[in-house]
C-alpha cells in the first residue's frame, strides 16, 4: 500500500507541474485550478504515505530519503496554504513540484540505510518535527529567493516574458520571502534548542557536523533578519544570504547524513 501511494503521489505531482507550466505559458486559469486540485490530492496521498512511516508503531525508521520526502511535503503544503490568504505564491510550484516528485520517486525506488528512533520520547519527537517543519518553511523561502533572483535578472535586462509577468512583483516577493524566513528561523530555533536535550556527546553520536552546520545556518538567517529590520537589507544581498542559509541546511542534514550512511556505513545516534 505504501508503494502504491508513493507511485500515485509522484504521478499527481508530475501532472500538476505540467498543467501549471501550460497554464502560465498560455494564460489558462482553468488549467491552474486543475493543477491546484491535483496538487491537493497529491498532498493528501503523500500525507497518508508519510503517516505510515512516522505515526504507525512505537518506533520510526528514518532514512535520508523519507525525511527528504517529508520536507518536500511540508514545502508543497505551505504553497497550498498560501492560497487561503490569497497570496499569488502557487507559481513557485514550477520549482517545488518537480523537487517533490523526485523526492517521492527516490523514496519509492531507492533502497537506503535507516535509523530507528523511539518516538515515545517527547524531546526527540519535537526535535524531529520542528527540524522538518523548519526545513520545509526555509525550503519554500529558498524557492522564492530563486524566483526573486530570476525576476531581478530579467528586470535588469528589460526582458519580461510571460512567466516573469505572472509572478508577483519583486517587492511583494521579497516581503513574502522575509515572512517565511522569520517563521522558519523561529522553528529552527526550537529545533536547535530541543536537539540539545538529547545530545550527550556530539562526536560519539555522529552529530558534530550536523549541529555545527545547523548553527551556522541559524546565524546566517539571524544576521539576515537583523540586517533586514535594522539596516534595510534587500535585493541581491538578501537573496544571496537566504540561499547561503539554505545551502548550509542542506549540508547540515542531507550532506552529513549522506556521508555517514552511504559512504561510511554509520548513522546518527539519537
Amino acid at each position: 500500500m505504501h508503494e502504491i501511494l508513493l507511485a500515485l503521489t509522484a504521478t499527481a505531482y508530475l501532472l500538476a507541474v505540467v498543467l501549471l507550466y501550460v497554464s502560465v505559458r498560455r494564460a489558462r486559469p482553468a488549467l491552474r485550478r486543475l493543477s491546484i486540485t491535483l496538487t491537493s490530492i497529491a498532498v493528501l496521498m503523500h500525507l497518508l504515505a508519510q503517516g505510515q512511516i512516522w505515526i504507525v508503531g512505537p518506533e520510526t525508521e528514518v532514512s535520508i530519503l523519507n525525511v527528504f520526502s517529508l520536507c518536500a511535503l511540508a514545502a508543497i503544503a505551505l504553497l497550498l496554504g498560501s492560497l487561503l490568504f490569497r497570496k499569488p505564491l502557487y507559481e513557485a510550484g514550477l520549482v517545488a513540484l518537480p523537487i517533490a516528485c523526485a523526492a517521492v520517486l527516490a523514496e519509492w525506488l531507492v533502497p537506503v540505510p535507516v535509523t530507528v528512533i523511539e518516538t515515545h520520547s517527547p524531546a526527540v519527537s519535537v526535535h524531529v518535527f520542528s527540524s522538518i517543519l523548519a526545513f520545509g518553511i526555509l525550503s519554500v523561502a529558498g524557492v522564492y529567493a530563486l524566483f526573486a533572483a530570476l525576476i531581478d535578472h530579467f528586470l535588469r535586462r528589460h526582458h519580461l516574458n510571460r512567466l516573469i509577468r505572472t509572478l508577483p512583483a519583486l517587492e511583494v516577493l521579497e516581503g513574502l520571502l522575509f515572512q517565511l524566513i522569520t517563521a522558519g528561523f523561529a522553528v529552527l530555533s526550537v529545533s536547535l534548542a530541543t536537539g540539545l536535550i538529547f545530545v550527550n556527546d556530539l562526536f560519539a553520536q555522529h552529530l558534530a557536523h550536523k549541529t555545527i552546520l545547523s548553527i551556522m545556518a541559524w546565524l546566517v538567517f539571524g544576521a539576515l533578519l537583523w540586517g533586514r529590520y535594522f539596516r534595510g537589507w534587500r535585493g541581491r544581498l538578501a537573496v544571496r544570504l537566504a540561499l547561503a542559509g539554505i545551502a548550509l541546511l542542506l549540508l547540515s542534514y542531507f550532506g552529513s547524513k549522506l556521508v555517514l550512511e552511504v559512504l561510511l556505513g554509520e548513522s546518527w545516534q539519537i
